[in-house]
């Protein structure tokens, strides 16, 4: 049984005309009653009624007329979903990224994608998640692409970002409405920090240790939202980056000097895995538009 008999049992089961339907199938009508003729001797069944050149569809040709059919359109389903695919101009693309880059950085990275004509065409599903599941649905194939902090060393990735951190103070704190502060001046204050396998705590503890502070860590969180929250409940203090959340808290932001805070933002992909064009279009254009040198800073408000 082949590809070609099903397409022409199709065709002459609509039909039901073998002359016309040869002409549709352009091939002859002798092709046409070989090729059927073929397929009813390996299923051991007749599928038409002949009344000379037309025929009728026998009880049992009805019957693998369903199944025919389901399978041609699957195939040709198939067919238009890797032709989307292997099309630079269309396609999916899943992007996978960390909380603080949902409400600038990655609405200007779409925003300026779309801007070129040639990229309407193609659609994004975002996952928003932790640093370390951004690396598991990298591996595991979830998302093409991920914004993330950390990247473990079995992907490759680029330096996109340099995203600042500020400190944050209950809206009742000596400090609040301050624009900028020293962060010496709160060595002293309990602090309330995302958990320890977080990347961001790892970043803020490093650059306390490089200044000699070892703060005094009265609570730990698994997300912003969490350490925002206790900050508001006049918990502590924290250092964080801008996320959405805070727009809406009880709590205080200032820039923080002496030094800057900051971490490197990270898109990542697996280098083993075969790219769809879809998705090399969009890395190569973060990569053009937003990659920086390890050294540089670039605040995350650009």
């Amino acid at each position: 049984m082949t590809l070609q008999q099903l397409q022409y049992f199709r065709v002459l089961a609509k039909v039901q005309h073998y002359t016309k339907a040869s002409e549709m199938l352009l091939i002859s009508q002798p092709s046409l009653s070989y090729s059927m003729a073929e397929l009813e001797k390996e299923l051991h069944i007749s599928l038409f009624d002949k009344h000379g050149k037309k025929v009728s569809l026998s009880t049992y040709g009805e019957l693998f007329l369903r199944y025919v059919e389901n399978a041609l359109d699957q195939l040709d389903e198939g067919t238009k979903m890797l032709k989307m695919l292997i099309d630079p101009s269309k396609g999916k693309v899943n992007l996978g990224y960390i909380y603080s880059l949902s409400s600038t950085f990655l609405p200007e990275v779409i925003t300026r994608f779309y801007k070129e004509e040639l990229n309407k065409n193609i659609t994004f599903n975002f996952v928003q998640n932790l640093n370390n599941s951004i690396m598991e649905d990298l591996r595991t194939g979830k998302i093409d692409l991920g914004f993330c902090v950390k990247p473990s060393k079995d992907v490759s990735f680029i330096p996109i970002l340099k995203q600042e951190l500020f400190l944050i103070v209950p809206k009742d704190h000596p400090y609040a409405g301050k624009k900028e502060i020293d962060i010496r001046e709160v060595k002293d204050e309990p602090f309330v920090f995302i958990n320890k396998r977080s990347g961001l705590r790892q970043m803020i503890d490093s650059t306390f240790k490089e200044m000699g502070i070892t703060p005094k860590v009265m609570f730990e969180a698994e997300e912003c939202n969490a350490v925002i929250a206790f900050v508001s409940l006049n918990s502590g203090v924290a250092v964080i980056p801008k996320v959405p959340a805070l727009g809406n808290s009880d709590v205080s932001v200032m820039k923080i000097k002496n030094p800057e805070f900051y971490r490197t933002i990270y898109m990542a992909w697996v280098t083993d895995r075969h790219m769809l064009p879809s998705v090399k279009k969009v890395r190569d254009f973060v990569s053009e538009h937003y990659g920086i040198e390890e050294g540089s800073f670039l605040s995350s408000s650009r």
